[in-house]
């Protein structure tokens, strides 16, 4: 069996359990399928899965300006989420995305430095 490596080429080989499955990636790393207005979109966004997609909903429900955020992962195999957002018109739906990715890059450079500082605290304690 082949081993995929995140750009498609063969990494090494070796048995596969009975139970696994070749890793399969997504064509295409982002889709948008527009909605009836600017406000609202589905974005398709590959190899990724619940662990974004959770999380990003979270972020943009959170947002001024979101009348609806959810998405789905159309089945497990499948390398995609599709996130379903509509906004007040206040903003397009885009630029709320982008919006979103940006507070959540945020604070998720507040919780590394975070967890930066605390391993740095519990080593100097168990030095002493």
């Amino acid at each position: 069996a082949i081993v995929v490596s995140r750009d498609n080429s063969p990494k090494s080989t070796r048995e596969m359990a009975v139970n696994e499955q070749p890793l399969i990636r997504a064509e295409q790393k982002l889709q948008v399928k527009a909605g009836q207005s600017d406000a609202a979109a589905t974005f398709i966004i590959g190899d990724e899965d619940h662990t974004l997609g959770n999380v990003l909903r979270h972020v943009l429900m959170q947002t001024a300006g979101t009348d609806f955020c959810g998405y789905t992962v159309p089945h497990p195999s499948e390398p995609y989420v599709h996130l379903r957002l509509q906004t007040d018109g206040s903003e397009t739906a885009t630029s709320m995305l982008r919006n979103g990715l940006a507070e959540l890059k945020s604070s998720c450079d507040h919780l590394e430095n975070a967890f930066d500082k605390a391993m740095e605290e519990y080593e100097s304690k168990m030095e002493s």
